[in-house]
């Protein structure tokens, strides 16, 4: 038995905790009474089938939403059809303007622009049973996107883009000091690319500090993590 494992401040913790409570206080007002949710701006990069963008509409009453999911079948007949009015687009945010190959795999949230590795080891073995096709996708960079769309400021960053994650930051580095709250899901060992992204994603959030360890994924093959959600805030933003 390892010390803390059945930690009661944990337990506690856990029994009482409120994502929706959360998130209203990463991005509140100090003193989280006359937040106007209708002035935040919200990114939600790697929709998927947007469970993220209906949490966060339902979460922050008014906010603006954009959400990105280069998968066409998800983009224009899920999202849309879950928040109507959200505003959706099928593009890959990366680090480069054009055309991008993006590999649809019958595992949805597995769907990205790297390549699968179909000699590794995977927590639950996908990459041995995995299937996709090859699709050309609109790429663009996160700050050529902000730009062309004139957004003064973005409360929160949600990346979520299997293996693609330190690309799709270094996007933003134009306009990374706008960006008040990155919510990114980082690789402690990532079974795509064979290796770790979390130093390479902190070294381009420069006045960014890690803020809490949100989510924990454990490998029941090695009994290690594959990744970890991590949430990082800029403490230079002003509100």
């Amino acid at each position: 038995m390892k010390c803390g494992q059945f930690d009661q401040r944990n337990q506690e913790y856990y029994q009482n905790f409120s994502a929706e409570k959360y998130f209203q206080k990463l991005l509140g007002s100090h003193d989280n009474q006359t937040s106007d949710w209708r002035e935040k701006v919200i990114f939600d990069v790697g929709a998927h089938q947007g469970e993220s963008a209906e949490f966060f509409h339902h979460t922050f009453p008014g906010a603006t939403i954009y959400s990105f999911e280069p998968n066409p079948k998800a983009a224009s007949k899920i999202i849309e059809k879950k928040i109507p009015g959200n505003q959706v687009f099928e593009l890959a945010l990366t680090d480069f303007n054009g055309n991008a190959v993006f590999n649809l795999q019958d595992i949805s949230h597995l769907s990205s622009l790297a390549p699968i590795n179909r000699e590794s080891r995977d927590s639950l073995g996908y990459a041995e049973r995995e299937e996709h096709e090859c699709i050309q996708v609109e790429a663009v960079r996160g700050d050529e996107f902000v730009n062309r769309h004139k957004i003064h400021s973005i409360d929160l960053l949600k990346i979520d883009v299997q293996a693609n994650e330190v690309k799709t930051i270094q996007g933003f580095s134009g306009v990374i000091s706008k960006v008040k709250v990155v919510f990114i899901e980082v690789c402690f060992y990532d079974f795509y690319t064979q290796k770790s992204s979390i130093r390479e994603v902190e070294s381009a959030l420069p006045g960014f500090e890690i803020y809490d360890i949100y989510e924990v994924s454990k490998n029941p093959k090695s009994l290690g993590v594959d990744w970890a959600t991590l949430v990082y805030k800029n403490t230079a933003f002003q509100d």
